[in-house]
């Protein structure tokens, strides 16, 4: 039974169902805080072993590119199983409580590698500890993105409950990265650039595993009362043939949105992976940019997910959400890579100064705006998805479809991850470098390949999803095609 304290009961003229409650939003937004602040803490994983620990860089690109092969792989897996799973506290829930105990145990191994091994030894280290800690993290993040769908099944509501989702997991990565920057690796007078301090990231570490050990139990417990009236799966007896699982794989997956979806993906992950390995780089070495630096940018990061989150859902009612988010990541990705076509060209001069502080905020901050208001409706029409696939084929499959989704761009991400490996080590980079005329001639090496791929691989990524079909008068008819079926056992 539905509690009506809970859940919003009235349907609008044309039938669509309910919306969900504030309660519901809230604490279903609250569990993207732990991926918010566990990519911020992941994104100094390169940097932190080839700068810090002094790992030659293209071990640990090695080592990471395996890494998300691997999980990649996995991650299906993990979603079929969490589709198909029936217990009392519904499908989604027990991966939630899994995770709560698995994550902070591999952040810990993570972030505390041992001292002066070999080369050979720490590749076999990073690798290991990076599938435990993404394994780990895929059984509550694959749970926690499947649940999004049955909790919100209008049209435009759905994409106000992504928004949230998206609000607070990314104003979280602000503040993990205020953390980082702020706290844990600011300037000493023995490190003046603190991103080079070992001293912090242990310590860094565990306080990102307190954040999302909080955000995965505010969700589960915030969201327990919506269990009984979630979709169950039928009794395993019914469904454990492999000819049946084949069968129902090939259907959910053959659908031609889904396709669209994938193929995105795969030009998004080639520029994902490159994004966050140079990140750091290019603001250490190109920018000559100090920890402090780093804070006050990361403070930019905050509102622009705010503000996202207010406009997008209106964006996309108004102009459908199809052509809004295809307009919002073309200019998500002009902004963003402005300043160092300026850089690269001659055109942008400045040094590390306040002037430059600013320009690269505004910038970001622009960019920041319009990918992640890209990126709220995308994840809407994600979701749409689900019930385009269960009014063809009779089978809701969020988990399988979420990864299935992400496969090929984590498969090109596996790759992708080793391209700054590569780049540096082209570009004749250092281990335990520090900023200076050298290692700033390599970066300008670096961005003259870096920026023409991302903006090439970025636009056949956004062009794909023009493509998509499925608007809101299909959702509607799928809704109808799918009514009555919220549980099959």
């Amino acid at each position: 039974m539905i509690d009506p304290a809970h859940e919003t009961a009235t349907s609008d003229d044309h039938g669509a169902p309910p919306k969900a409650s504030f309660r519901i939003k809230l604490f279903y937004g609250l569990g993207s805080a732990a991926p918010g602040a566990f990519n911020a803490l992941g994104a100094l994983a390169m940097f932190f072993y080839n700068q810090v620990v002094g790992v030659p860089a293209v071990v640990v690109a090695l080592a990471l590119s395996v890494t998300v092969f691997s999980d990649a792989l996995i991650d299906v897996l993990i979603g079929n199983a969490s589709d198909q799973t029936r217990t009392r506290w519904g499908r989604r829930h027990p991966f939630l409580v899994a995770g709560l105990f698995l994550i902070p145990v591999a952040i810990y191994f993570r972030w505390h590698p041992p001292q002066d091994w070999a080369a050979d030894q720490m590749f076999w280290y990073v690798l290991a500890t990076g599938l435990f800690l993404n394994v780990s993290f895929s059984v509550f993040e694959i749970a926690s993105n499947a649940l999004g769908p049955e909790l919100a099944k209008a049209y435009h509501d759905r994409t106000v409950l992504i928004s949230y989702r998206w609000m607070i997991g990314a104003a979280t990565s602000g503040v993990a990265t205020v953390l980082i920057y702020g706290v844990f690796l600011r300037a000493t007078p023995e490190y003046p650039v603190g991103q080079l301090n070992p001293a912090g990231y242990g310590p860094l570490s565990l306080t990102i595993s307190a954040i999302v050990a909080a955000s995965i139990l505010a969700m589960a417990l915030g969201t327990r009362h919506a269990i009984p009236r979630l979709f169950q799966p039928p009794r395993i007896a019914d469904r454990i043939s492999l000819r049946v699982q084949a069968g129902r794989v090939i259907r959910a997956l053959s659908n031609r949105s889904f396709l669209v979806a994938v193929t995105a993906g795969v030009f998004a992950g080639i520029t994902l992976g490159m994004e966050s390995g140079l990140r750091l780089y290019f603001y250490t070495f190109l920018w000559g940019l100090k920890s402090g630096d780093i804070l006050v940018l990361s403070l930019l990061a905050i509102p622009p997910p705010i503000v996202a989150a207010l406009f997008a859902p209106r964006m996309a009612e108004r102009f459908g959400k199809k052509r809004a988010c295809m307009t919002l990541f073309f200019l998500g990705v002009g902004f963003m890579h402005a300043p160092m076509i300026g850089k690269l060209l001659g055109l942008l001069t400045l040094e590390a100064s306040p002037q430059l502080l600013m320009l690269l905020g505004a910038f970001a901050f622009a960019a920041g705006v319009c990918t992640i208001g890209g990126f709220i409706i995308v994840s809407s029409m994600v979701a749409d998805i689900v019930e385009d696939v269960q009014a063809a084929t009779g089978d809701r499959a969020e988990g399988l479809l979420m990864t299935a989704d992400s496969l090929p761009q984590r498969i090109v991400n596996s790759l992708a991850v080793a391209i700054p490996g590569l780049l540096l080590a082209w570009a004749g980079f250092p281990e335990k470098a520090r900023p200076g005329p050298e290692t700033l001639d390599s970066m300008m090496q670096v961005a003259w390949v870096y920026v023409p791929v991302m903006v090439l691989l970025s636009g056949l990524s956004i062009a794909t999803w023009s493509f998509y079909r499925i608007d809101e008068a299909a959702h509607r008819r799928n809704l109808r095609a799918t009514a009555g079926g919220r549980s099959a056992g």
